[in-house]
């Protein structure tokens, strides 16, 4: 801010530019008449001839004396253009920092807490609902889910019961079996020792019975699914409301940093360039150059 004044005195960055510019003609200037100075006069004549002819004229002690003179107007002046980049730069470098000031940089220096990235809640799960079931529902839900195997596995075709019950229908039907030939047959016979349909009844009721004790079972993993859905359903919708809260919150901190941005780029603007006390002649030199 050394280069600067915020009462709009002083030069603009073209302004400051062009005078640079000029400064440096006019330093080119200078050091091409120092680089031509020449402290002896050269004159030519023809062998034998006692006429001589001018060629150069060397320095005169007026010429000699302004060589300080000029120097130092040489050292203003790059002290002038020296100045005037370096305030160009410091603007750009200025512009540059309020382009590269981000938002948690704005949150930060007011003190405002920068909104998090919502993250989606955890849900329950099959394992965190049978969990949250007292020790007699838990026990219950075995029992059923045991109860339901173990006669499913009994009389579902295949099972022990369904074994016996097709085997006692067959021997129904076929109650004698010849084994052997000629006098060493043997006549296997085959007497049911309950009657068929009191292994129906036990059939059928057992059917009943499981089909009662897989209703229950389902009803619970029913409850099951509904809290595990209901609990899904809530994270979500707590997900969306944080989400859609942390978006808005996060466009309206944006719009603040966008004009914040703005204010601090049209100030940088409006600042002036000055020149300082000592650059003050050499500066009213060179602006005034080409205009006699």
């Amino acid at each position: 801010m050394i280069f600067f004044a915020t009462d709009g005195r002083g030069l603009t960055s073209t302004s400051a530019n062009h005078i640079a510019n000029m400064a440096k003609e006019m330093v080119r200037g200078i050091e091409s008449w120092l680089g031509g100075l020449r402290l002896y006069s050269t004159s030519v004549a023809l062998i034998g001839s006692d006429s001589e002819k001018a060629l150069t004229v060397g320095a005169a002690a007026a010429d000699l004396e302004s060589v300080t003179g000029r120097l130092r107007a040489v050292a203003k002046a790059k002290s002038l253009i020296a100045w005037l980049r370096e305030a160009i730069k410091a603007r750009e470098r200025l512009l540059d920092e309020v382009e590269a000031y981000t938002l948690e940089d704005f949150c930060r220096d007011r003190g405002i807490d920068l909104p998090k990235l919502p993250q989606m809640g955890k849900s329950l799960s099959e394992d965190d609902y049978y969990a949250s079931l007292s020790v007699a529902e838990r026990n219950r839900y075995y029992e059923l889910e045991t109860l339901a195997a173990v006669i499913g596995e009994a009389i579902h075709p295949g099972g022990s019961l369904a074994n016996a019950r097709e085997a006692l229908a067959h021997r129904l039907q076929a109650p004698n079996e010849v084994s052997g030939n000629g006098r060493d047959s043997l006549i296997y016979t085959y007497t049911p020792t309950v009657a068929p349909e009191t292994v129906d009844d036990l059939y059928f009721s057992l059917q009943k019975l499981h089909r009662e004790t897989q209703a229950s079972l389902n009803s619970i993993k029913f409850e099951c699914e509904k809290a595990v859905k209901a609990s899904q359903l809530a994270a979500k919708t707590e997900y969306a409301n944080a989400t859609k809260a942390y978006s808005e919150r996060l466009e309206v901190l944006r719009a603040e940093l966008s004009k914040y941005r703005s204010e601090q780029s049209r100030a940088i603007g409006d600042y002036k360039i000055v020149i300082p006390e000592s650059l003050q002649s050499i500066y009213d030199e060179v602006s005034h150059l080409g205009k006699k």
